[in-house]
């Protein structure tokens, strides 16, 4: 081919490449905002919550003299106040000044609720006019719920643009990708003397998409006192993303969070859903250290946001503290988690089901303490389901005995464990699979060899 061919043809990577990009980068910053609002939201219902509460009590002391109504916890671990201040600056940042000054209003109508009717009514439960203030009070509640739905409906008209806003973005990030990938596929073509040059324009058809594909994914970080090791290979060799995640970041001190996960579904939706769970789960965890609560409030959210039959997500997410060892984890049907000790190899059971069946799901965190060299092994389903040529799965059984032999070094753990699935599978693998190992170092980062005596499986 001559220069100028070679150039537009360049020309025309280059434009599908940094479009997907753009795109992406559009979709994740739409996507935060939908976290955000939906995070709004419920610090909305807890503010109001901390209201009833605490008319609550005054009622029951008012009604009964007794004390007790006045000592039980009417309140989250924050004050009207101060929730009211957090959620007007988060509705500020989030562009919705007249949602902002409504909270302020909300905090004016409690604090002269609490002025006129709880502190009086408190000090002295048989005033002459104890029933006209009550009466008063419930007046000024009824017109803090009907603040409160006002703000409902605007929070949630704002985050309906913003879901607008995503379908837009992923419609055009497709429409250019698509484009770029038509119009250099007619190119191709175009200038194609044979068989030889039709196989060299799909063979660069298919670099984009693996190019796009890598723009798309997002690995984790090296977390304090650790070795990482990161894996990843898809099923589907045209698909421009595939549903799994793994992330792994710092939070504070030798501390850090790590996450793997299998969403539902290929393709543009399945990017949809791991870049929400990526950002909520982030979001979340920068709010409490209890990944059950992370993971219980996920599945609120993500049934809230998305109602496509059949989607979910499996999940496994720890909170590690480097120095200690101790690590507390989530585990939402997550069935592939491996520790790696020195006495053996144990399997760490699920604490709870999977991500998007049911609001209520209750979650359990569970807790486990690494030594230094020792190492957790996670892996998405694909791991354990790959078939040999005869249809055989490894299983748990196959892993951990991949796991017993190969030294314990987490990069290396994992390379292996990929290539035994694509020697296995002779090459095409049926399943997406992402891969974690985590060792953990010693304090002053130098290790023994670890020597393993008596590996086996616990349950």
């Amino acid at each position: 081919m001559s220069p100028p061919i070679l150039f537009l043809i360049a020309a025309f990577i280059l434009v599908a490449i940094v479009g997907g990009i753009a795109g992406v980068k559009q979709l994740d910053e739409a996507t935060f905002a939908q976290v955000r609002l939906e995070a709004a939201r419920d610090a909305l219902g807890d503010l109001f919550r901390t209201q009833l509460g605490a008319e609550n009590a005054m009622r029951g002391y008012v009604a009964t003299g007794q004390k007790v109504f006045l000592e039980a916890p009417t309140e989250p671990a924050e004050s009207f106040d101060v929730q009211a201040d957090h959620l007007a600056k988060e509705l500020l940042s989030l562009g919705l000044p007249a949602a902002a000054q409504q909270v302020d209003d909300l905090r004016t109508q409690h604090d002269h609720w609490a002025g006129a009717v709880e502190g009086p009514l408190i000090a002295d439960r048989n005033r002459p006019d104890a029933l006209a203030r009550q009466t008063n009070g419930k007046f000024i509640t009824d017109q803090m719920r009907g603040d409160d739905n006002v703000l409902r409906a605007e929070i949630a008209a704002a985050n309906e643009s913003v879901q607008s806003t995503l379908r837009r973005r992923i419609n055009a990030t497709v429409a250019i990708s698509a484009g770029a990938i038509a119009i250099f596929a007619i190119v191709s073509v175009w200038f194609a003397l044979g068989r030889a040059r039709a196989v060299q324009a799909l063979a660069r058809e298919q670099s984009l998409v693996m190019a796009l594909q890598q723009a798309l994914r997002v690995d984790g970080v090296a977390l304090p006192r650790t070795q990482l090791g990161f894996a990843y290979t898809s099923a589907t060799r045209e698909a421009l993303v595939g549903g799994d995640l793994i992330d792994a970041w710092r939070s504070q001190g030798d501390a850090g969070w790590f996450l793997i996960a299998d969403v539902s579904g290929k393709g543009i939706e399945a990017a949809r859903h791991s870049a929400f769970a990526q950002y909520a789960i982030r979001t979340l965890a920068a709010e409490t250290d209890d990944p059950a609560d992370v993971v219980a409030r996920f599945n609120r959210l993500f049934l809230e946001t998305f109602a496509e039959p059949g989607t979910f997500v499996v999940l496994f997410v720890a909170a590690l503290d480097g120095r200690t060892g101790v690590m507390r984890y989530c585990s939402a049907g997550h069935g592939g988690a491996y520790v790696r000790r020195a006495s053996g190899i144990e399997m760490v059971a699920p604490t709870g089901a999977v991500v998007g069946l049911d609001r209520e799901q209750v979650y359990e965190t569970g807790t486990l303490r690494l030594a230094p060299g020792e190492m957790i092994v996670l892996a998405t389903d694909g791991l354990t389901e790959s078939r040999d040529e005869h249809g055989v799965f490894l299983g748990d059984d196959g892993v951990i005995a991949i796991i017993a032999a190969t030294p314990p070094d987490p990069q290396l753990l994992c390379d292996r464990l990929v290539a035994t699935v694509t020697q296995r599978a002779q090459g095409t693998i049926g399943d997406d699979l992402a891969i974690l190992a985590l060792r953990l170092l010693a304090v002053d980062s130098t290790l023994e060899p670890l020597t393993f005596t008596a590996l086996g499986t616990t349950n």
